[in-house]
């Protein structure tokens, strides 16, 4: 990770992680808590944040368009997790949505205590004032819809990296790609030349349907992981 001061709100500082380093990390929480399974299977997330990063954490009624919410306190040590009780409709979709919002929230959780970390009257605190509704001045990310939303694997968000990152981690969190490679195992093919699983794109459809259904998630965020370890020359826009 490196940190580079800067004059936008609300931070006044930006931080940076190549993308294999937000993998890496995501890995090791869940091995720390135990929480990755040894053969391909869903991630019990919630479970995840719950005994490892947060034990104030729980359903919310957030205001409409919040997804979810992360609130630390002045040392950096995570003060909730919440996830809004409005998207739990007992439909297969709602669980998807829920589980990628847990991951995002923990991806705030293990990447951005440090931005909370500094005094009230520093020069934070003005940059604070001058935020979006997605920062707080009480430090809080208040994740909304649009946050969630991707134009392809390269895009940023509007300048708020923070939530490029925390959208990194859905697919860190969700499908490791050690268990991603396992669990396609009989759909990739050795390459003739260097011998490293490849994708064949005849082959793509079955394995974006495969990886939801083994790691219980959506589409959209089948389809973007995959299109990270097996790029393909176009990619619409997709939600997760």
């Amino acid at each position: 990770m490196k940190q580079q001061v800067t004059n936008r709100p609300p931070f006044g500082i930006e931080l940076r992680f190549e993308r294999t380093e937000i993998d890496l990390m995501c890995v090791e929480e869940l091995e720390k808590a135990e929480a990755l399974p040894a053969t391909p299977g869903p991630i019990n997330i919630e479970s995840f944040i719950g005994q490892h990063l947060c034990r104030d954490y729980g359903y919310e009624d957030l205001p409409d368009g919040v997804l979810g919410v992360t609130a630390f306190e002045p040392n950096g040590a995570i003060k909730f997790v919440g996830v809004s009780s409005k998207l739990d409709d007992d439909s297969p979709s709602a669980e998807h949505r829920i589980r990628s919002t847990w991951a995002h929230e923990a991806g705030h959780c293990i990447l951005h205590p440090s931005l909370f970390m500094r005094e009230p009257a520093s020069r934070a605190q003005l940059l604070w004032e001058q935020a979006s509704d997605n920062v707080t001045s009480d430090r809080r990310f208040l994740c909304r819809e649009q946050d969630f939303k991707v134009q392809g694997a390269n895009c940023g968000y509007d300048g708020r990296w923070w939530e490029w990152q925390a959208n990194r981690c859905i697919g860190g969190f969700l499908l490791p790609k050690i268990l991603v490679l396992k669990a396609l195992e009989t759909i990739l093919r050795p390459s003739r030349v260097t011998q490293t699983p490849e994708l064949q794109e005849e082959n793509r459809s079955q394995a974006e349907s495969l990886l939801s259904q083994v790691f219980n998630v959506s589409m959209a965020v089948s389809k973007i992981r995959l299109a990270e370890f097996f790029p393909q020359r176009a990619a619409a826009q997709l939600t997760f």
